[in-house]
């Protein structure tokens, strides 16, 4: 659940803050939402992952750092695309904060959304509200593995297009400075 709401949530702060910075931490807030009911909801016994999971220490640190490698590209995504928005267009500070407050509220609007449907939708494919066995061979559902993929092949594609904008950017400002002679 958490990389597809991370990858939707990304792509919404990114569009609408034109900071980068403030993109991603507008973006980490609905996040943590969606990551605190999904924990919850697994530690209640309701999931297919044993409650251990996420309750006993040392063994659950591996599904903490999952959640690291989960948000460190909807991180990148968010950050990048509102680094694409700021340089295309002049930022206004009052402008800022009214889109941060747009872009939070439309974050947690999907997280609420995402984790709605996605249990129900999960409670509706066991049957019971509560899980009946759990899963031992800690198999990620299909919809975790490609919000993934999606996740860090979309990072990757803007930060080959952050590079090239940078680059260009330099180019454009070293011709720019450079002193102009006339030939004879």
């Amino acid at each position: 659940m958490t990389p597809i709401a991370g990858f939707i949530i990304a792509v919404i702060a990114g569009l609408v803050v034109r900071r980068g910075r403030r993109a991603a931490l507008v973006m980490a807030v609905p996040w943590l939402i969606v990551l605190v009911y999904q924990s919850w909801y697994i530690a209640s016994g309701r999931a297919i992952s044993p409650p251990s999971t996420v309750t006993d220490f040392p063994s659950a640190i591996g599904y903490w750092l999952v959640q690291v490698v989960i948000v460190a590209p909807a991180l990148g995504i968010a950050a990048q695309l509102g680094g694409l928005e700021s340089r295309r267009r002049g930022v206004d500070p009052g402008d800022l904060a009214r889109r941060s407050w747009i872009a939070t509220g439309l974050g947690v609007a999907v997280a609420v959304i995402v984790t709605l449907c996605g249990f129900v939708w999960f409670r509706a494919q066991g049957g019971t509200i509560y899980a009946g066995h759990h899963s031992s061979g800690g198999r990620p559902p299909l919809i975790g593995i490609l919000g993934i993929a999606l996740s860090y092949l979309t990072c990757a594609g803007l930060g080959v297009a952050t590079i090239r904008a940078r680059r260009a950017a330099k180019r454009a400002a070293a011709g720019q400075s450079a002193p102009q002679y006339e030939t004879l």
